[in-house]
């Protein structure tokens, strides 16, 4: 009799549960739609939202130039199109709760406590977000731009590859890239040598005092000019930049493309060694003197 009332109570809770899972999708709301129905639809917004989405950026990328790398920042374009696709798959979300009936009120307190907490804990993240922002609202410098970074942190220079949410990547002459916080960027000094087609460049020697000063200069100058990268206007100059008890410090100025500059800069170097070699020019000594073995400044 007991195993018979506990089969029966069991069964008897079964079927409660099925009534109530049945009356739960089954039961109709203001516009006369059942739970059932309201997820069949939810699904099927939510199939069409996320293709028509991704169909929507396809377009905007291949429209924008960004697959074909034909844009004139392309960095700035990935960076919107990213944001917009976001803000795309909320409204999207926003509609499957309402399609459902699901209630969003006491939802949003929670969320509003949580962004405050995830304010406080990623506000680096955040401020690195805002400085990307900045970064393309100012447009100092775009993607493809050849730039040196000054801050608190150091010195990086190198051609800029991408601008993201968070970093800029640059690409340094060793063929290493180096990630920047936009932060770090929007804080520091940075110099665009691409905005000019042309970059000066110049080389300091220092020399004994008994060489002939005029000669030095003369045939640094036949150096540069003999480079076939150097260009001819603005025309390079060689100069004396200063002296003191050592000896005299001479400078080559010169002007070269801006994807030229390096390769023009390593020639020259030594091309001038050479020819100082050439003519017995004496290099100034250092300002150290050996005691004991070590090197003390004098």
């Amino acid at each position: 009799m007991i195993f018979v009332t506990f089969w029966e109570n069991i069964w008897n809770g079964l079927i409660n549960f099925f009534e109530s899972v049945g009356e739960f999708f089954m039961t109709k709301n203001e516009q006369g739609l059942n739970m059932l129905t309201r997820i069949i639809i939810a699904i099927a917004v939510l199939v069409l939202g996320v293709i028509l989405i991704k169909l929507f950026i396809a377009i905007l990328k291949k429209v924008s130039g960004i697959k074909k790398g034909i844009a004139l920042d392309m960095s700035a374009k990935s960076f919107f199109i990213g944001a917009l696709k976001i803000a795309l798959y909320f409204v999207l979300a926003f509609f499957i709760v309402q399609i459902l009936g699901i209630n969003i009120t006491g939802a949003v307190g929670i969320l509003s406590a949580v962004t405050v907490a995830l304010g406080l804990a990623l506000q680096d993240i955040i401020g690195m977000f805002a400085s990307g922002l900045l970064i393309f609202n100012v447009k100092n410098f775009h993607t493809g731009d050849y730039i040196k970074v000054c801050n608190s942190f150091g010195t990086e220079e190198g051609k800029v590859m991408r601008i993201s949410l968070l970093y800029t990547t640059l690409l340094n002459v060793e063929g290493q890239q180096i990630h920047i916080p936009n932060n770090n960027i929007t804080k520091a000094n940075v110099t665009n040598y691409t905005t000019h087609p042309s970059r000066r460049g110049v080389i300091l020697i220092t020399l004994t005092h008994d060489n002939d000063s005029d000669d030095v200069i003369k045939v640094f100058k036949s150096v540069a000019e003999e480079c076939e990268t150097v260009l001819k206007d603005p025309a390079c100059f060689s100069y004396i930049n200063s002296f003191n008890t050592l000896g005299v410090e001479y400078a080559l100025r010169f002007y070269t493309e801006n994807d030229k500059y390096w390769d023009t800069l390593f020639v020259l170097r030594k091309k001038l060694y050479e020819t100082i070699k050439e003519h017995g020019y004496k290099i100034a000594a250092s300002n150290a003197i050996v005691l004991d073995g070590n090197k003390e400044e004098e």
